[in-house]
């Protein structure tokens, strides 16, 4: 490994140990993971800061891949200049993108940590559906957020704002267990590892 990658891993590993992010816990976790599915076709949907990207992205070096990540508001994140090259930012509401990728684009590995509401994390999964395989992983933060680790949260009383109707929980726990199976690292407000099990539709 090359000794940039060495030192990035170096950071990351110093933010998950003392870092007071909100996903600095699950750094290593989506390197890993990423890495481990050998995933060369990765999306992030939700930036910021990019503090989630960077990791997205050394993983998409190792794997000779690639990560393109929406926002609908414009990032700050400057990667590094060896690591530009593998990442497509694209300033757009996920939904509109969803909408309109090629469904015949397969993702290996999806990030969803954008608009937290019920109704549009429900119509993110209705088309990440079509664009993922039971080989790809779908992870997504905050199922436990505002302090409520390890137990899932889902606010049915808030009815506007970042987690109306039930927040992002709600979304997945809707899914049909046939084809659909999650699992949560309650820490960091928790990590969910989706995928879909099962399908005859889409992809096989």
């Amino acid at each position: 490994m090359d000794p940039n990658m060495n030192t990035l891993l170096s950071s990351i590993l110093n933010d998950v140990l003392i870092g007071s992010g909100d996903s600095d816990k699950h750094l290593l976790t989506l390197f890993s993971i990423a890495v481990s599915l050998g995933a060369k076709n990765i999306l992030e949907l939700g930036v910021r800061d990019g503090k989630t990207t960077l990791p997205l992205l050394m993983a998409a070096k190792i794997n000779s891949g690639k990560v393109t990540s929406i926002d609908i508001n414009d990032t700050t994140f400057n990667p590094p200049d060896d690591l530009k090259n593998l990442l497509e930012f694209k300033q757009i509401d996920a939904l509109e993108y969803l909408e309109n990728v090629n469904k015949k684009e397969v993702f290996d590995l999806i990030y969803i940590d954008d608009w937290h509401a019920y109704k549009h994390v429900k119509k993110e999964l209705d088309y990440i559906d079509k664009i993922v395989s039971p080989k790809s992983i779908i992870l997504l933060h905050d199922l436990m957020y505002g302090n409520h680790v390890p137990h899932y949260h889902s606010d049915l009383t808030l009815k506007d704002g970042q987690w109306a109707e039930g927040g992002p929980y709600r979304a997945v726990a809707e899914l049909n267990p046939q084809f659909w199976e999650f699992s949560t690292i309650p820490v960091n407000n928790g990590l969910t590892i989706l995928r879909k099990k099962y399908t005859n539709l889409y992809h096989s």
